[in-house]
């Protein structure tokens, strides 16, 4: 049972959120991203459901999974012929936005440890 249909989307932000092509594919990811987080399906809350539709308007203008340059520890811009430079945290790296979308879509299977990592117990 999905969190939100694009019908309730269309009800809550009107039909002008997203070309109608676009809508389809916009409240799947919105679906996928509130299950990824571990959203209750069987919760009938009208607040999820405002949340699905938020979710798929960014999903909708391609910022609910956009790409990340990394985490940035700092950035300092100098006005005066104009320089930039931006520090990124340790081990921080790009991301696509794509990466983040096959991420949850994947969450139930991946490790959470890593690949290497194994938890052992005794029997």
């Amino acid at each position: 049972m999905p969190y939100v249909t694009a019908t309730q989307v269309d009800e809550i932000l009107g039909s002008d959120w997203a070309e109608e092509a676009a809508k389809p594919l916009a409240v799947q990811m919105s679906n996928d991203w509130l299950t990824a987080k571990g959203i209750l399906t069987d919760v009938d809350d009208e607040r999820i459901t405002r949340a699905g539709a938020y979710l798929s308007k960014m999903a909708a203008a391609g910022t609910l999974y956009a790409d990340s340059d990394g985490d940035v520890k700092s950035e300092r811009v100098k006005a005066d012929t104009v320089e930039v430079e931006t520090s990124f945290q340790d081990g921080s790296r790009a991301v696509a936005g794509d990466m983040l979308y096959i991420r949850d879509l994947l969450r139930p299977w991946l490790n959470p440890f890593g690949s290497s990592v194994r938890i052992l117990s005794r029997l």
